[in-house]
């Protein structure tokens, strides 16, 4: 059984919705009708901020229900959105805090991947990515280069594993990409740390943690070689001076008009010594699986439209149909 894609947006939703229940505020109590399943009463409880509530729900239900694949998965985004909000907060508490989240999402998302198929493969790639995260902000980005995680940890859809490669191949070896989207995120993070010995010089940046997150930022400004004090739009700026920057499809120009972009295969590009690092972008993968073939197929396919729309040079290479993939998905931009 899969989670259709609108359960799958609803799920990457509650990852970004990191707001805690104001203080002091009392309980709200929801009639609960005798239809509802567990996973009704744990979104009423999440609504009312009530996490720990909503995973102890879930986690009982699971005691006697241990095949509800779809509980599983909703259990792993609770403990997965608690670690992202553990940075938001300021790490309060011990690293371990965070740490211990992620092994109980871990946990979560792999026996719903036993159960659910492909659906929990890419929440278990997203664990590997906030686990690496706080190496980084423990120890500095060329430690993730001896980062010990096992591959079966980041068990990505070939579709999604496609993805990754052809934006890391679309940036030079000594660049800087900046992801945007949760899937985006998860394909390059997945393939980079994968395959990171043949990309060491390579620097993925997560824009969102560089805004709120003061470890991460103080890190990755040594990283980057930029002043602490400077926003991530003027950091970037001194960051083209030396070096190619990237930014995968779901991120908007930064830095206008003092940088001028440049679409490079599916990246927007800047700076010095803008030569791909990778071989030519394919899409097979995406081809042979087609939409109804994994439950990530579309996503990955929307990333391609957004890359498309910047690059209509795109649409007479990689996307034009051919007898090799008469199945390849139609690509909006490119029917225009």
């Amino acid at each position: 059984m899969r989670l259709r894609r609108s359960q799958l947006l609803l799920t990457l939703g509650l990852l970004t919705a990191v707001a805690p229940a104001p203080a002091q505020q009392l309980p709200v109590v929801r009639p609960i009708s005798a239809g509802s399943t567990a996973i009704d009463m744990a979104g009423a409880l999440l609504r009312d901020g009530r996490n720990k509530d909503a995973a102890d729900l879930l986690g009982r239900w699971l005691s006697e229900h241990p095949n509800d694949g779809r509980a599983w998965h909703y259990l792993g985004t609770i403990h997965l959105r608690d670690a992202q909000r553990w940075h938001r907060l300021g790490h309060d508490g011990p690293v371990a805090d965070g740490g211990m989240l992620l092994e109980f999402a871990s946990t979560a998302f792999e026996r719903a991947q036993q159960l659910l198929a492909d659906s929990g493969t890419v929440y278990r790639v997203l664990v590997g990515l906030e686990r690496a995260t706080i190496r980084v902000e423990d120890a500095g980005w060329a430690s993730l280069l001896d980062f010990e995680i096992r591959d079966e940890e980041l068990p990505l859809p070939p579709v999604l594993a496609e993805l990754g490669a052809n934006l890391i191949g679309s940036c030079p070896a000594t660049g800087v990409l900046v992801t945007g989207s949760q899937v985006e995120a998860a394909a390059v993070w997945g393939r980079w740390l994968l395959t990171r010995q043949d990309h060491p010089d390579l620097v993925l940046l997560r824009p969102d943690l560089y805004l709120w997150d003061a470890r991460y930022r103080v890190r990755m400004a040594e990283t980057l070689g930029v002043p602490l004090d400077l926003e991530l739009p003027e950091a970037l700026v001194h960051v083209a001076a030396r070096r190619p920057l990237c930014l995968t499809p779901a991120v908007e120009r930064l830095s206008e008009p003092v940088l001028t972009w440049r679409p490079v295969r599916l990246v927007l590009a800047t700076g010095p010594g803008m030569v791909p690092d990778g071989g030519e972008p394919s899409v097979h993968q995406l081809a042979l699986t087609g939409l109804a073939g994994s439950v990530w197929s579309e996503a990955a396919r929307d990333v391609y439209e957004l890359a498309a729309r910047r690059n209509r040079a795109l649409c007479q290479t990689l996307f034009l149909r051919g007898d090799d993939r008469p199945e390849m998905p139609s690509i909006a931009a490119c029917l225009q």
